[in-house]
C-alpha cells in the first residue's frame, strides 16, 4: 500500500539539546517521506537556535517553534499542534528516537483500519547505549472500539507505560480536532502530568485502537534525581491537573463510571511522588502537600508489575530494515516460502500426510499405499535422474516428480492428475501471509525499490503467482523460479541469471531469506547486499534462542514415557508450525536469555494452554457427538474457557449438544447436599468446617433450618462448649454442633420446599438428557446433582485426584470420563485459574422469590492479574481458532494422543522456571472456601512443587556434557516413517539434504567424531551457527 497522507510529528524540547540531533536524524531517515517535524523549544539555548537554524536550512519539512521562557510540555505540545497540517499527529521528547519504518508502518495500519489511534512498542535505552525490553509491555494487541477505547486506556491506573506514554503512538487529526475545545481550556504550566492530560483526553474521543509489530519508539532512561523545587512543583500540578479531569469527566457523565479509576490512578501519582521524594529526604513535605489528594495511601504491590522483567532488545530486523532503505539498493528480492509466505507444518513433507488423504481416496483404498513415502521418494528419484540426464540441470518440476511416480509404482495417471491438483490446491490453501515478510515487502515498494522474488521450488511459476497474489503480494516485477529456468539459488547461478536479466550490479540488489545458505551466504558471495530472515520454526526450535520452548517435544523424561515420539503424530507438528509462525513470524523478537517461555502471558497462553484446550475440546466434542445429549453445562468458574473453546470448534461438527454455563461452586451446592437430616454430617465432605464457626455453618444451610429464637440456640451451645464466632478446629466439635442443629433447628417442610425449587431451577439447565463439563476432581457435585434430578448427568472432567470420584459417579449412576490419565502433579495454583472466569464465583442461590437467582461473593482483582489471565485466555482461544479455520473439516487428519498435546501446558505449570511464572506474580491465591491465610500464588505454587520431586526444566533436560551434545540426541527430529535401509547411499544423501537436516548433521558428526582434526573442525562450524 503506498500511501500519501501526512503526518505531523511534534517534538518539544526543554534542556535536551544534546540528544536533540539523534531525535530529528531518525525523523529524516523515516522511510515514510510525507512528514513535517515542527519542533517547539522551551527557552532554548544557544545551542539549540544553532541546531535548528541548520536543519531548517536543510530540509523544508522542519519548523522550528521558540518560546523565549518555559511554558512546559503540554503547551509545547499543543502549539506544534495548531501548526501541524498533517492528517496524522504524533508526539516523540528531544531524547527520544523511532526506530525507521515507525511511522510508515504506523500510518499503513491507521488507513487499513480507519483507527484514532495506532500504538507501537518501547524500547528502553540506558545513557551508557544498552538497549532493553520489557517482556510485559510486548503483548499483542486485538483491535479496540467504541467505549472499550476509554476503558482499556484508563483501567490499568498509570501502571503500564505502554498505555501512558504519549510518543509511542500516532493519532488521527481527526480524533484530535474532536479534543481540541477542551484541550484548549486547559491553562497554567502543565509538565509532569501533560502526557496524563493530552492522553487521555484523546483516548476519551478515540473511536478505534489497533498496534503495530515490529516497530517502536526507543526512550532513554534517565539516572539523574529530581530537585526538591521541580518535585514540589509535580505535586502541586497532580492536584490541579486531577481537579481538570474530575470536572471533564463530571462534565462528560461518565465520572460515576470512572471514579473508581480516578482514585487509583491519583493512588499511583501519590506514590511516585513520595517515592522520589523520599529518595531526597522530603517525603514528609510532599506527603503534606498531599494529604487531602486520593482516599488509598496504601502500598501498591505490583506498581512495578509490567517491569519485572527485562531483555535485551534484539535489532536484527531493525538492520534489514535499514538495509533496505539504504539508496544504494534499488531492487529488493525475496525468497518465497518461509519469507513471504509459511505454511502451517513442521515440515515442508507434512503437506504430503495431508493429501494422502485425498489419495485413498481416489484409489479407493484406505489401507494402500502411502503417498507421504512414494512422493519423497519420487522426488529424489527424479533429482537423481534429472543430475544423471543433464549436468547442468539443477532444479525439477512437480509434474516431473508425478511423473517419476507413475513410471516407479505404476499408478494410473488420471489418479495421478487429480492428486498433483490436489497437492496444489492445498500448497495455494495452506501458504498464508508472513507478517514480518509482508510488512518489509511493503517498505521497500514504499521506497520505490523494485520488488523481485527469486525461488527455489519444483512448483511452476504460475502456482507461485497466485500464492503470492492470494496473499496480497500483487506489485511484483519479476517472478524467478529455478523450476523453470532449471537454475537455482543454492547453486548461485539464479542469482547471476536475475542480476543479469535486470541489468543491475550485485551492490544493488538486497536479498532477503530463510535459507542460511542459499539466502544469504550464496547472494553475499555475489556482491549482494543479503540478510537473513530465519524461518520461524527454526527459530521455535533452536535452544540458543529459546532454551527449552520445544524441547518436551524432544527429549524423554525418566518416567517411562517417550516425548521424542510425539514428533511421529502430524498433529503435534503441525501444532508446532503454527505456534512457531505464530509468535516467530518476526524471528527476531526479542526473547529472554534465561527463560523458556520469555515470561509472556500470550506466548504461554497461545502455545501451552492453547495446545491443552485444543486437545481437551475436540477430546469432548468427539466424545459426545451423536451421543443425544440436548445440552453440554459448563460449570463456572473453571468451564469458563472450555465453553468458549467448544463454540469456536463444534461448528465443524454435526449432532453436538448446545452449550450453556451454569453458576455453581461447592459452596453454593451446600443445600442440595442436604436431603435428609442426617446429610448435614456430610458438610464436612463439601468444605472445610474446622476453618468455620458455627455462625459460618448456619449460613451455609439456611435453606433447611428456621431459627425461632437465636439468644436460646446460643444459650444451648454455649451450654454444650461452643462458642459461635470461634472456629470448630476439630471436626468433632463439627458435629457436636449439627446434632444440636438438628435437634433445635432442623426444618423439614422447608427443606423439602427449597429441594423442589431446587430441582425445577437444575432441571430448565439440565433438560432432557445433559451431560457437564468440570475441571475436576472429585465428581461430589455431581453426585449430588445426579442425585438430585433423579436421572444421570454424564461428566467431562480434565483429571480425577483419587478414587472417591469414580465412587461418586458409581453412587449417582452416570459416567465420568476424564481428559487426563492421570493426577498432573500440580492441580491448583495457576491450572485452575487460566481456565476460570475472572468474575465472581457463586456462593449461593436466592430461594425467596418464584425464580431462584445465583448470589455472588463480592468480586475484587488487580488490574494486572487480569492483564495476565485475560491475555493468556485470549492467545489460547486464538489458538483454537486458528486450527479451526486453517484446517476446518480436515482437522481430523491431524492426529495426536492427548498426552502429548498437553506436554506444554504440563511442562509449564510442572517446570517452568521462576522467571516464566512472572505473569503471575501480582496473583494473591486462596481458596474460596477457606483453607487459609492469603499468599502470593507464585510462592504457594513453587514451594507446592518443591515438596512433589518437581524439577525445572533446565534440569529435566538439560544436555549432557558427552558426545550427545555434538551428535544431535537434543536436536528437534521427525522420526519418519520412510525407511531408507535398503536405499542407496546416494538416494539417502539427497534425501538428508532435502528433508532432514538434522540428521544429516548427526550423521557429519558421526563421521567426523572418527577423526580427531575433522572433529575440532565440526563442533567449531556447530557452535558457529
Amino acid at each position: 500500500m503506498i500511501l500519501n497522507k501526512k503526518i505531523s510529528i511534534i517534538v518539544p524540547n526543554y534542556k535536551n539539546e544534546e540528544y536533540l540531533e539523534r531525535t530529528i536524524e531518525s525523523l529524516i531517515k523515516q522511510t515514510y517521506r510525507n512528514i513535517e517535524v515542527i519542533v517547539v523549544c522551551d527557552k532554548p539555548e544557544e545551542n539549540c537556535d544553532r541546531i535548528m537554524n541548520a536543519y531548517v536550512k536543510k530540509d523544508n519539512r522542519i519548523m522550528y517553534i521558540k518560546n523565549e521562557e518555559k511554558q512546559g510540555k503540554f503547551k509545547a505540545r499543543m502549539q506544534g499542534a495548531k501548526q501541524a497540517t498533517g492528517d496524522y499527529i504524533a508526539f516523540l521528547d528531544a531524547d527520544n528516537y523511532a526506530s525507521i519504518d515507525f511511522y510508515r508502518n504506523a500510518i499503513t495500519n491507521a488507513e487499513k483500519n480507519n483507527a484514532d489511534i495506532v500504538i507501537g512498542d518501547i524500547v528502553y535505552e540506558q545513557e551508557n547505549g544498552d538497549k532493553d525490553i520489557y517482556n510485559l509491555m510486548q503483548i499483542p494487541l486485538k483491535t479496540v472500539e467504541g467505549k472499550e477505547c476509554f476503558t482499556k486506556y484508563f483501567e490499568q491506573c498509570g501502571l503500564n507505560p505502554f498505555w501512558n506514554k504519549i510518543w509511542n503512538k500516532v493519532y488521527s487529526k481527526n480524533v484530535f480536532d474532536k479534543a481540541y475545545n477542551d484541550l484548549e481550556k486547559i491553562k497554567g504550566k502543565i509538565n509532569f502530568t501533560s502526557e496524563f492530560i493530552l492522553a487521555t483526553l484523546l483516548f476519551f474521543y478515540a473511536e478505534k485502537i489497533t498496534k503495530i509489530e515490529n516497530d517502536n519508539v526507543f526512550y532513554l532512561e534517565h539516572k539523574k534525581k529530581v530537585k526538591k523545587e521541580e518535585l514540589e512543583e509535580n505535586a502541586e500540578e497532580v492536584i490541579i491537573t486531577f481537579k481538570i479531569l474530575e470536572n471533564f469527566l463530571q462534565e462528560k457523565n461518565i465520572y460515576s463510571v470512572v471514579e473508581r479509576y480516578v482514585e487509583e490512578w491519583k493512588h499511583y501519582m501519590y506514590v511516585r511522588l513520595t517515592e522520589e521524594a523520599e529518595k531526597i529526604g522530603i517525603k514528609k513535605e510532599i506527603e503534606s502537600k498531599l494529604q487531602n489528594f486520593g482516599t488509598n495511601h496504601k502500598k501498591i504491590l505490583d506498581k512495578n508489575y509490567f517491569k519485572c522483567v527485562k531483555s535485551v532488545w534484539n535489532d536484527n530486523l531493525e538492520k534489514i530494515k535499514e538495509n533496505i532503505a539504504n539508496e544504494e539498493i534499488k531492487y529488493v528480492s525475496f525468497d518465497v516460502f518461509d519469507t513471504l509466505v509459511v505454511r502451517p507444518f513442521l515440515n515442508p513433507t507434512d503437506l504430503f500426510s495431508v493429501v494422502d488423504k485425498e489419495f485413498r481416496r481416489f484409489t479407493k483404498n484406505s489401507t494402500g499405499m502411502d503417498f507421504t513415502k512414494i512422493r519423497i521418494f519420487s522426488e529424489i528419484q527424479t533429482r537423481v535422474k534429472k543430475e544423471k540426464e543433464d549436468k547442468k540441470c539443477q532444479d525439477i518440476t512437480l509434474d516431473e516428480i508425478y511423473d517419476t511416480m507413475q513410471e516407479e509404482y505404476h499408478i494410473d495417471k488420471d489418479i495421478l492428475e487429480r492428486t498433483k491438483d490436489k497437492e496444489i490446491e492445498y500448497e495455494i490453501r495452506f501458504c498464508t501471509k508472513r507478517y514480518t515478510g509482508f510488512e518489509l515487502y511493503e517498505m521497500a515498494l514504499a521506497l520505490g525499490k523494485k520488488v523481485i522474488c527469486t525461488s527455489d521450488m519444483y512448483l511452476s511459476k504460475e502456482v507461485i503467482e497466485k500464492i503470492l497474489k492470494k496473499n496480497g503480494y500483487n506489485d511484483l516485477t519479476n517472478l524467478y523460479v529455478s523450476s523453470e529456468l532449471k537454475i537455482t539459488k543454492a547453486h548461485k547461478d539464479l542469482f547471476k541469471y536475475v542480476l543479469e536479466k535486470e541489468g543491475i550490479q550485485a551492490k544493488q540488489m538486497a536479498h532477503i531469506g530463510d535459507n542460511y545458505v542459499s539466502d544469504y551466504e550464496n547472494p553475499k558471495k555475489l556482491g549482494i547486499q543479503a540478510q537473513h530472515l530465519p524461518k520461524a520454526s527454526d527459530i521455535f526450535q533452536d535452544k540458543n534462542v529459546t532454551h527449552n520452548l520445544s524441547t518436551m517435544f524432544t527429549k524423554s523424561l525418566p518416567m517411562w514415557r517417550d516425548n521424542k515420539n510425539s514428533l511421529n503424530f502430524l498433529g503435534i507438528r503441525c501444532m508446532m508450525g503454527i505456534v512457531a509462525n505464530k509468535y516467530f513470524d518476526n524471528p527476531y523478537k526479542t526473547f529472554n536469555y534465561t527463560a523458556d517461555f520469555n515470561a509472556d502471558p500470550y506466548l504461554i497462553g497461545y502455545y501451552a494452554l492453547g495446545m491443552y484446550m485444543l486437545g481437551l475440546t475436540k477430546w469432548m466434542l468427539d466424545d459426545i457427538q451423536g451421543k443425544g445429549y440436548k445440552n453440554m453445562v459448563f460449570m463456572a468458574r473453571d468451564g469458563y474457557l472450555p465453553i468458549k473453546c467448544y463454540d469456536i470448534m463444534k461448528k465443524l461438527y454435526t449432532n453436538v449438544p448446545e452449550s450453556r454455563y451454569l453458576y455453581i461452586s461447592r459452596k453454593a451446592l451446600v443445600p442440595i447436599t442436604i436431603q435428609t437430616k442426617l446429610d448435614l454430617y456430610k458438610l464436612s465432605e463439601v468444605i472445610n468446617v474446622t476453618n468455620h464457626s458455627p455462625k459460618d455453618i448456619l449460613k451455609y444451610i439456611k435453606d433447611c433450618i428456621t431459627i425461632k429464637d437465636e439468644r436460646k440456640f446460643e444459650n444451648i451451645c454455649k451450654e454444650q462448649k461452643i462458642k459461635m464466632d470461634e472456629d470448630f478446629k476439630i471436626i468433632e466439635n463439627f458435629d457436636k454442633f449439627i446434632s444440636l442443629v438438628i435437634e433445635h433447628l432442623y426444618d423439614e417442610e422447608k427443606q423439602n420446599k427449597n429441594l423442589e425449587k431446587y430441582r425445577e431451577y437444575f432441571n430448565e439447565m439440565y433438560e432432557e438428557r445433559s451431560a457437564t463439563f468440570d475441571i475436576g476432581y472429585s465428581a461430589r457435585p455431581e453426585m449430588f446433582l445426579s442425585n438430585l434430578l433423579q436421572k444421570p448427568i454424564d461428566t467431562y472432567f480434565c483429571n480425577i485426584n483419587h478414587s472417591e470420584a469414580q465412587r461418586h459417579a458409581q453412587i449417582g449412576g452416570f459416567k465420568l470420563k476424564t481428559f487426563f490419565d492421570a493426577k498432573p502433579t500440580t492441580t491448583g495454583h495457576a491450572y485452575e485459574m487460566m481456565l476460570s472466569a475472572l468474575a465472581p464465583s457463586c456462593i449461593g442461590y436466592d430461594v425467596s422469590g418464584e425464580e431462584i437467582k445465583p448470589i455472588f461473593e463480592k468480586y475484587e482483582n488487580t488490574y494486572t492479574v487480569e492483564f495476565a489471565m485475560k491475555t493468556m485466555q485470549d492467545a489460547a482461544e486464538d489458538f483454537v481458532r486458528d486450527v479451526v479455520d486453517i484446517f476446518g473439516q480436515d482437522i481430523d487428519i491431524i492426529y495426536y494422543q492427548n498426552y502429548y498435546i498437553s506436554l506444554p501446558f504440563m511442562a509449564y505449570l510442572n517446570s517452568s522456571k521462576e522467571i516464566d511464572k512472572m505473569p503471575f506474580s501480582s496473583v494473591i491465591f486462596e481458596d474460596n472456601v477457606g483453607l487459609g491465610e492469603p499468599l502470593k500464588m507464585v510462592t504457594n505454587w513453587t514451594q507446592d512443587l518443591s515438596t512433589r520431586n518437581q524439577a525445572t526444566m533446565d534440569n529435566l533436560f538439560g544436555i549432557d556434557n558427552d558426545i550427545s551434545e555434538f551428535l544431535g540426541e537434543n536436536e528437534l527430529v521427525y522420526n519418519s516413517t520412510v525407511d531408507l535401509k535398503d536405499r542407496n547411499k546416494l538416494v539417502r544423501l539427497i534425501y538428508y539434504i532435502l528433508f532432514d537436516k538434522k540428521t544429516l548433521s548427526r550423521r557429519i558428526g558421526d563421521v567426523c567424531y572418527k577423526h580427531k582434526a575433522l572433529w575440532a573442525i565440526y563442533q567449531k562450524i556447530k557452535y558457529k551457527k
